[in-house]
């Protein structure tokens, strides 16, 4: 069992516990802490709108209209913010209502092992929770823990050729998924099945979006347009906020239940805007081509003991054999200051752009370690 620390203070790439311990962080609360913990030039900027405004319920404030135009700066003209939200799960479900609402099509489809959010819907697109749970409308297909790419694809036709389906829903890189990432063929194909069908493209990159795989976001890699793009974790740095950006041929109505309690309010507009001006004066992609280096490198003697190794840019993944053998490496990381997550027999290595390259070459190495010995004690 993990004995977890108690966090108390964090700056940049370090944790401090209670008990005295620093760690590295490799972990970034999920892949939130894109640009670093406690960074003072947003601490300044939220601060400031905490004297001003925090939320009015829907009416907007010059905040709203900061981060509006901050966001939209990352994507082509084409496209525009619809709708900011507190959680990817929240802005995922919007996209499905957009979808829904703007096509006449009640469907979705989603592929296995996607992780959209924990809500009935987001769920079932990637996930089968074994709760029983039945939702007719929500298809979720296999994939390349499975299949093929051709046998995918061929599903996916099959389904968008025999159900009324207004969205598909894509994760461009598997984030739960121990980082599975298809094809720019097969991408390309999923969306030009969906302009064939009348279905709307849902690319998910709220783990991939503002350079963590080294694009602003991955689907300009793969070559695709997506109708919706789902945007946060890195968003706000931290700050509870997630977005939609679409189409603006897509017309935003009442029918797509746009608005929430906490929807666009002051404080996480505030975190946004601030967010992004910093983020475009840091280098950021020179910074992730870096830490896939050091990474890359560091994981190597994993790869050469046959544990599957998948990553790039900022965000990488350890396969391990067995639940046990992930957690007995986590144990050891965590016991020589290092934090990562995992999640069954998955390790995510989810740094921060701005770690310190000594940090992160000596945190890499030590979660290296760690996966080869938990994994030579079970053979032994």
């Amino acid at each position: 069992m993990i004995d977890r620390p108690r966090i108390v203070r964090a700056a940049n790439d370090l944790l401090h516990a209670e008990d005295g311990r620093r760690y590295i962080d490799l972990f970034t609360a999920h892949g939130t802490v894109w640009l670093g913990h406690a960074r003072a030039e947003l601490a300044e900027r939220i601060s400031i709108q905490l004297g001003e405004v925090w939320i009015t319920g829907g009416l907007e404030t010059p905040a709203f209209h900061r981060a509006r135009s901050a966001v939209e700066s990352f994507f082509p003209p084409s496209h525009g913010l619809a709708a900011l939200y507190s959680t990817g799960m929240e802005a995922v479900e919007f996209a499905l209502r957009m979808a829904r609402a703007a096509t006449g099509r009640p469907g979705a489809v989603g592929f296995a092992n996607s992780m959209h959010g924990k809500s009935l819907a987001t769920s079932r697109l990637g996930w089968d929770n074994d709760d029983g749970v039945q939702l007719p409308d929500v298809h979720r297909l296999p994939f390349l823990q499975s299949a093929g790419e051709d046998e995918i694809l061929e599903r996916l036709r099959a389904t968008l050729g025999g159900a009324a389906v207004g969205a598909v829903c894509v994760e461009p890189l598997q984030g739960c998924g121990a980082g599975r990432m298809a094809s720019p063929a097969f991408h390309r194909e999923v969306e030009r099945l969906c302009r064939e069908h009348g279905a709307l493209l849902v690319f998910d990159e709220l783990l991939t979006g503002f350079h963590r795989t080294g694009p602003a976001f991955l689907h300009l890699e793969l070559g695709v347009q997506p109708d919706l793009v789902v945007i946060g974790k890195a968003l706000g740095n931290g700050f509870p906020v997630s977005a939609v950006v679409a189409d603006r041929r897509i017309a935003i109505t009442g029918a797509m239940l746009p608005g929430s309690t906490f929807a666009g309010n002051a404080l996480a507009c505030a975190a946004v805007s601030a967010t992004l001006d910093l983020l475009r004066t840091l280098g950021v992609p020179a910074r992730v081509r870096r830490i896939e280096e050091v990474i890359a490198r560091a994981l190597a003697p994993v790869a050469d003991a046959g544990i599957a190794v998948r990553g790039k840019g900022a965000a990488w993944f350890v396969e391990c054999d067995t639940g046990e053998a992930a957690e007995r490496a986590v144990i050891r990381s965590y016991s020589r200051g290092v934090c990562i997550g995992f999640a069954g027999r998955h390790i995510r290595l989810l740094p921060a752009a701005t770690i310190e390259t000594e940090h992160l070459a000596t945190a890499a190495g030590i979660v290296a370690e760690a996966v080869v010995a938990a994994h030579r004690r079970a053979a032994d």
